[in-house]
């Protein structure tokens, strides 16, 4: 159900349900859609969304600690935060339907080199030995492949193998208060690798009765669904956190959703990183 544009909308909570799905796809899933070269929007260059007044931080390059469940920074990240230009524009009005709840949103990573996909795989890849000793190589293998990007097969000329980030089209974002700065409590953190972080989470909680649907939590994960859908973002279902636009994970999840009109090739590939990246 779609949010009423009146000049003061009711609150997604009470009218919007993020969809349960059973998902098969994962990171791995997207890798033969095609790109099309020959659209114009193939060529749009990377900007930094801080330039188009987005909030926003490179999660990445965190150098205090801060940036669970790493503490350091990962090599290869970038100083700011970048994205294609069309992305930058959406999420500016994105960023207009969430003001009047009283949020804004908050982008921790869009862009990512190959070799920060390199680092985050490894950290993740190690993750899933720890967590599942007695499992094969190949079942952790598509345990990580729920919540990163295999860059390790990685070849500049053959797109099946491009990590969606390096794209420029997929977003990671998060809400915060607009005053006091905090991020809202989205019932798991940025990166966490559980089952908590898949974006209908909560509505399943819901549905047993172990939550109520006044959780603060549930309201939080609906607004922005609902406001990034309600732009033209798709969110990749296993991380409440990821939302693409034109890149080869929104081409496979459009055709999954059959959203109307859904596109057959991707438009955004692998793109260099800006020299002040």
């Amino acid at each position: 159900m779609l949010i009423n544009k009146s000049e003061n909308p009711p609150h997604p909570a009470h009218i919007y349900n993020i969809p349960v799905l059973g998902w098969a796809a994962n990171a791995g899933s997207y890798r033969n859609i095609p790109i099309d070269k020959r659209d114009r929007r193939a060529a749009e260059p990377l900007v930094k969304f801080a330039d188009y007044g987005i909030p926003c931080e490179s999660f990445y390059d965190r150098t205090d600690g801060g940036n669970w469940p790493y503490h350091e920074r990962i090599e290869g990240a970038t100083k700011y935060v970048w994205g294609r230009k069309t992305v930058a524009e959406m999420l500016v009005r994105v960023n207009a339907r969430v003001v009047p709840f009283g949020v804004e949103i908050f982008v921790l990573d869009a862009y990512r080199p190959v070799k920060c996909q390199e680092g985050l795989w490894k950290f993740f890849w190690k993750q899933a030995k720890l967590q599942m000793p007695n499992a094969t190589e190949a079942e952790q293998r598509e345990h990580v492949l729920n919540f990163v990007s295999d860059p390790t097969r990685f070849k500049r000329q053959d797109s099946t193998t491009w990590p969606v980030h390096t794209s420029g089209g997929a977003v990671d974002l998060t809400l915060r208060d607009i005053k006091t700065k905090q991020l809202l409590d989205m019932g798991a953190r940025f990166d966490e690798m559980s089952t908590d972080s898949y974006s209908d989470a909560l509505e399943k909680q819901l549905q047993a009765g172990e939550i109520k649907p006044d959780d603060p939590r549930l309201f939080n994960r609906r607004l922005l669904h609902w406001a990034m859908t309600e732009e033209g973002f798709i969110n990749y279902p296993l991380e409440f956190w990821h939302y693409d636009f034109g890149d080869q994970m929104y081409v496979l999840h459009a055709g999954l959703l059959k959203t109307p009109a859904a596109p057959q090739s991707a438009w955004y590939g692998y793109a260099d990183a800006p020299h002040d990246a």
